[in-house]
């Protein structure tokens, strides 16, 4: 009944937050990729895409059904939900009903993860992929028959989907292969059955890559390597985000667990220690990082501080209703977090409201823009060529979005209109002078944002 009350509780909330205002720059980038791709657009050869192409696919049904941002979203919310109700099967296969319980309740009200699944980004729902995988390891070794190969190749395919989805949900991989040698019996047909989900899963992620090879790795692996090393903003910037004030008490909760679980030689912890110690490094070694991958750590945390519980439980009952009040004090400061994100998001941003009004006033329907705010064009309902829909800093830092790129796409797609709105087009080498000699100015807006005609 808890877990029930828990899951309807961040539905219900996260339902309201399908329409709220863009909460992030990539939300417009993915938004005008899905929108090419809808178009019949080829990913890679003729939509760039710096994330792996599970994401897109999984997604783009709930476009083709409703074309709106809000859909697209509810893909997102329903691909989370499902790694909630993994993470509540996974803790109770660790920790008891209590475990269970305690871990969906952290990772619902945990800032972050309540963020991700609403938020029309990569990250969340590989996160909840990566738990699925997990979980069905840990089932397989409590099934008989058929049925046990069956579920730790499914435990293979989940985890391509989630590395297909985002990089990093390769670090599931350790826990899936600490849980399947730890079999009593039959470790390496387990294994194999696993590796060949994962092989079949691999096999159809690469069919979008098949007719372009060279542009996918220009865009999958290029792009991050050259932005890492050209930002190159040090570990410093990574260790200050493990600082953030809503992510300190989950932190400090599953370290608290696992330090507990050791002490008392509980062997349920070696799995979701081992999952949090790679996904640190991992959060720690990748450059450029952002806030929102802090997402990465939310389950293992969740399981360390479930398990915690279950041994405090066992300890006294003092020291279970310690655990139980520090389980309730985390989950509070998260929910009130959660809560005024959520008052801030739903009021309207009216720079966003301003620039796809003056978008939508201009041109016809199915024209073609150049665009640094990839959510007032999308909003506006008008398309941004493949080859352009993302123009972040990175990109331009890293020698991957240049004037040529500009011209050669104009040329093709016949793009006859510009809004070049938070500076991302202007730190373009050579922008101003390009885009005077082929369009001019007919629009100036707020915060400096303007549009140009050709």
């Amino acid at each position: 009944m808890g877990r029930c009350g828990v899951s309807i509780g961040f539905a219900l909330t996260e339902l309201i937050m399908l329409d709220a205002r863009i909460r992030d720059y990539d939300e417009g980038v993915y938004w005008a990729t899905i929108r090419a791709l809808a178009r019949g657009e080829p990913m890679f050869s003729a939509v760039f895409a710096s994330s792996p192409p599970a994401f897109y696919y999984a997604v783009l049904p709930f476009y083709l059904a409703v074309h709106s941002l809000a859909s697209l979203r509810a893909g997102v919310l329903l691909l989370c939900l499902t790694g909630l109700a993994a993470t509540y099967v996974l803790g109770r296969l660790l920790a008891g009903d209590l475990g269970g319980l305690v871990a969906v309740l952290l990772a619902t009200t945990t800032s972050v993860y309540w963020h991700e699944s609403t938020v029309l980004q990569a990250d969340g729902p590989s996160v909840a992929l990566s738990t699925v995988a997990v979980t069905l390891s840990v089932v397989a070794l409590r099934t008989e028959g058929w049925r046990r190969d069956a579920l730790a190749a499914a435990a293979g395919m989940a985890l391509a989907f989630s590395v297909g989805t985002k990089f990093f949900g390769v670090v599931a991989a350790l826990p899936i292969a600490i849980v399947l040698l730890g079999a009593s019996r039959a470790r390496g047909r387990l294994l194999t059955a696993a590796v060949l989900g994962g092989v079949f899963g691999l096999l159809i992620l690469l069919l979008p890559v098949i007719g372009s090879p060279e542009a996918a790795y220009k865009q999958l692996i290029v792009s991050h390597l050259r932005a890492g090393e050209v930002l190159h903003l040090g570990i410093g910037r990574n260790i200050g985000y493990l600082g953030l004030r809503h992510e300190l008490p989950l932190e400090a909760l599953g370290l608290g667990g696992a330090l507990l679980a050791l002490i008392r030689r509980d062997r349920s912890v070696v799995m979701p220690l081992a999952w949090a110690f790679l996904a640190l490094i991992a959060f720690l070694a990748y450059e450029p990082i952002f806030p929102h991958h802090l997402v990465l750590l939310t389950p293992s945390l969740a399981l360390l501080a479930a398990v915690g519980v279950a041994n405090a439980r066992a300890m006294s009952r003092p020291a279970f209703v310690i655990a139980a009040i520090l389980i309730a004090g985390t989950a509070a400061v998260g929910g009130a977090f959660d809560a005024r994100e959520a008052q801030r998001t739903l009021a309207p941003d009216l720079h966003d409201v301003e620039m796809t009004t003056a978008v939508r006033a201009h041109g016809q329907p199915d024209d073609y823009w150049f665009s640094d705010n990839a959510y007032a064009v999308s909003a506006a309902d008008r398309n941004i060529p493949g080859p352009l829909v993302d123009t972040s800093g990175q990109l331009t830092a890293a020698g991957l979005l240049t004037v040529n790129d500009l011209e050669r796409t104009r040329v093709r797609y016949d793009v006859k209109w510009i809004l070049a709105d938070n500076g991302r087009l202007e730190r373009v080498p050579g922008f101003h002078a390009w885009v005077l000699a082929h369009f001019h100015p007919v629009e100036s807006l707020g915060g400096g944002a303007i549009i140009y005609e050709r």
